[in-house]
């Protein structure tokens, strides 16, 4: 594990390597190794269940033992525990606590014959994409005795989460592999999320049909001398810091891409993510552009919010307030999120009122589904 000192780099690089994923598949085994560390676990796995031919398609393993993979592989990866966990909502990380009742798991042969010979013991993980009957799932696990994940692991993977949906999202949609300019327009097309790409010098060399739309619109964003100005005087001066930083590889926030809250003139608003596109694998995501940054900005009604704390700037969250949301983002109720974040029901309850009122919503389904939308940011039609 990372030195305390070392930890916003360690966290940092982690997301690096999520995104250069995003481009090339092939770095997902040592991106697991990192989030192992990261997370103190001895397992690390993704794929994607097909639930409709009932196999694991695309695995990707660090630390299992040969034998017992090839067992699962073969005979187990349609399993209790699984069917459970695909249930969750995209990017909320659970534990195996948080899934309920697991009696058909503790008695079945795969708890017996996979899980109990290899001393596996908790599990943190989320699901990244879903596209009709496949599932595409993250997992990390500990062996005994190692004790179950607490807090602080679960706030580690809640802050990687919305970087591996947006990578995972992304990947479904781009192929990398071959990239042409009418072919990256054509597919940045297909995305319900805006993208903007600009040069080197700040102005905007392509936007896809939802950013066109976007602009249109006018409510929280514009194009002015080519370059992109929020309504929101606030927004502007970051967003031109955010892009003029991350040309210059001098980003001062500790993470490779930076969230913005864009507040519209209705009071709606939008979140922006400034992705840099001179590092590593993304360097030649669009050179035919001359791109140097990404620009994706997202209506948190419609796609998931890449920042809890862009989304609770927009609605004007506090601390707080932000705390018990994010707590009770898996789906916990009140009483458990106030005993998880080691607070009093009623001040819970309380914070809980003060965010419907901020973000306009009356009833915890809603206002998760504000913060997570499970739609994925791709048109369907």
């Amino acid at each position: 594990m990372a030195r305390a000192g070392s930890y916003r780099e360690v966290l940092s690089s982690v997301v690096e390597a999520i995104y250069d994923c995003t481009l090339n598949p092939g770095r997902w085994r040592d991106t697991l190794l990192r989030v192992g560390e990261l997370t103190q676990s001895t397992h690390v796995a993704m794929g994607t269940m097909d639930y409709e031919h009932g196999q694991l398609l695309n695995p990707v393993e660090y630390g299992y033992d040969p034998t017992y993979w090839k067992l699962y592989l073969e005979r187990y990866s349609v399993n209790p525990l699984m069917r459970r966990s695909h249930r969750v909502s995209l990017g909320a990380v659970y534990t195996i606590p948080m899934l309920g009742d697991l009696g058909d798991y503790l008695r079945s042969e795969f708890f017996n014959e996979w899980i109990k010979p290899q001393r596996s013991g908790d599990l943190v993980g989320l699901n990244g994409l879903r596209r009709g009957r496949r599932v595409v799932g993250f997992v990390a696990h500990r062996t005994l005795p190692q004790p179950a994940y607490d807090r602080r692991e679960v706030h580690l993977m809640r802050q990687l989460a919305p970087h591996i949906c947006r990578s995972l999202a992304i990947s479904d949609v781009l192929n990398q592999r071959s990239i042409k300019t009418r072919a990256l327009e054509a597919t940045l097309d297909t995305l319900s999320t805006a993208v903007y790409l600009t040069r080197a010098d700040g102005r905007v060399s392509y936007m896809n049909a939802a950013a066109e739309r976007q602009i249109r619109s006018g409510n929280a964003l514009r194009i002015i001398g080519n370059q992109l100005v929020p309504v929101n005087h606030e927004a502007q001066t970051a967003m031109t810091a955010a892009i003029a930083g991350a040309i210059a590889d001098e980003v001062a926030l500790q993470v490779p891409c930076v969230a913005l809250a864009l507040p519209g003139r209705d009071g709606s608003g939008l979140v922006a993510t400034i992705l840099p596109l001179g590092r590593g694998e993304r360097c030649g995501v669009s050179g035919s552009f001359a791109t140097a940054v990404a620009v994706l900005v997202q209506d948190p009604e419609l796609a998931p919010p890449p920042s809890g704390r862009a989304f609770a700037k927009l609605y004007g969250l506090t601390e707080a307030e932000l705390r018990v949301l994010l707590a009770m983002a898996p789906g916990l109720g009140v009483k458990e999120a106030a005993a998880m974040l080691g607070i009093a029901e009623v001040t819970a309850r309380t914070h809980l009122q003060h965010i419907f009122f901020k973000t306009g919503t009356s009833k915890q389904t809603e206002l998760l589904n504000l913060l997570r939308n499970s739609t994925p940011p791709v048109n369907v039609a």
